[in-house]
């Protein structure tokens, strides 16, 4: 087993939308029950077409642990029929100027001995949950839903974080210093893509929304019984 990628590349993002949902939904319980499949995820980048630093075309990438021969001879058919997929393109880390053996060593040489394998074992549950997310929802959740009389607490995107932490047992302070550090994460990554500019301008776009919230805080205090609740 050694790790590679595949790359596709799409005629759009309405394309590569389509690939996600009617075959990647469809062919990853296929892979985990193969014999050419250790362990992988993908990513997906439509929603960075409308950025300057994103691709202007759809692009997927599946990133596995595995036997890349089996996985092409398995699954060229079902790529090749595909409307919209402009080309694929495989990638073995052993043949890159790295070298690398495996999967985890690839990341390794970014995450460190510990995180690399963290991320190895979280990344494959992320790729199952968000499968699983499409195959559930047809249509995409906003990221933070709007607070209505039908959705009073604004249930969206956001709130799968929430209970996933719950889930797995962290409190209120374990999510908010996660929180925390998911929004200085993106600062950075923004940085990185969009700027030094962008990434200031989101920062004081956070701090002046966080600091306005006081008195929506204190009103909320004011207005609701606080100190009572018996379990989360």
């Amino acid at each position: 087993m050694v790790g590679a990628d595949v790359e596709f590349r799409f005629e759009s993002c309405e394309d590569e939308e389509q690939f996600v949902r009617e075959y990647l939904t469809g062919a990853w319980p296929r892979f985990e029950a193969s014999g050419f499949w250790e362990a992988g995820w993908f990513w997906a980048y439509r929603q960075f077409a409308k950025y300057e630093s994103g691709p202007d075309y759809g692009l997927v990438r599946i990133i596995f642990e595995g036997d890349p021969d089996a996985l092409i001879e398995s699954e060229t058919d079902h790529w090749n029929r595909f409307d919209g997929l402009e080309s694929w393109t495989l990638r073995r880390y052993e043949e890159t100027d790295e070298g690398y053996g495996s999967l985890l060593e690839q990341q390794r040489d970014a995450k460190g001995e510990v995180g690399d394998e963290w991320e190895c074992r979280l990344k494959p549950l992320t790729a199952r949950f968000a499968l699983s997310y499409l195959r559930e929802f047809d249509e995409e959740l906003p990221a933070v839903a709007e607070q209505t009389d039908e959705n009073h607490p604004g249930i969206g995107f956001w709130t799968m974080y929430h209970d996933a932490m719950v889930q797995c047992g962290y409190d209120w302070y374990g999510e908010t210093e996660a929180c925390q550090k998911g929004m200085k994460n993106r600062l950075k990554s923004l940085a990185s893509y969009q700027g030094a500019d962008a990434a200031r301008e989101e920062y004081d776009r956070l701090l002046a929304e966080w600091e306005a919230y006081e008195d929506e805080l204190e009103t909320w205090l004011e207005e609701n019984p606080t100190g009572e609740a018996s379990e989360p």
